[in-house]
């Protein structure tokens, strides 16, 4: 999944697809990083994990 994060004026930040669906906003850009990395390494181990049942 690609994401954004916009950061507005008052430094809160907001995660959200590519489309424009907003998932989830933080107080701030740092948080919204910390986030989708996290939710990336997450998603990369689920998806080695069915590959791997799937041999």
């Amino acid at each position: 999944m690609y994401c954004l994060i916009k950061e507005w004026p008052n430094k809160m930040a907001t995660l959200m697809t590519e489309d424009g669906v907003v998932l989830w906003t933080f107080s701030n850009i740092e948080e919204a990083r910390k986030v989708w990395h996290e939710w990336c390494s997450l998603h990369k181990d689920s998806m080695a994990n069915q590959i791997g049942a799937l041999d």
